[in-house]
């Protein structure tokens, strides 16, 4: 069972926080970490689009991620937490064009 960090930007569990602790000591600006689930469209879109403007780390869902996403209300993958370098993080499930187009600017999906 993974732990749950209760940091600035959220709860989030062992992979999570450490992945965006790596993230923290690169470069500061936008990261993105993108639950997905095995042979999802929606989900290598979305990396594909987010990766084109910032770092982004997938993960393959697990069923303790599906309870976790469950309970807090999501019913779509991919799941995405956008961290941006002023601290601030934005997340939302599916695949949202519009969240995608917030962060590529439009420039990526036309």
């Amino acid at each position: 069972m993974s732990k749950i960090w209760n940091t600035d930007y959220g709860n989030v569990c062992d992979v999570e926080h450490s992945i965006i602790e790596h993230l923290s000591r690169e470069e500061q600006r936008m990261k993105a970490i993108i639950y997905t689930k095995p042979n999802c469209p929606k989900c290598r879109m979305t990396a594909m689009q987010l990766s084109k403007v910032m770092p982004v780390q997938t993960i393959t869902a697990d069923t303790s991620d599906y309870e976790r996403f469950r309970a807090a209300g999501y019913k779509s993958m991919p799941v995405v937490t956008v961290y941006q370098s002023d601290g601030t993080h934005d997340t939302w499930s599916d695949m949202r064009v519009d969240k995608i187009k917030q962060y590529t600017k439009g420039d990526a999906l036309g």
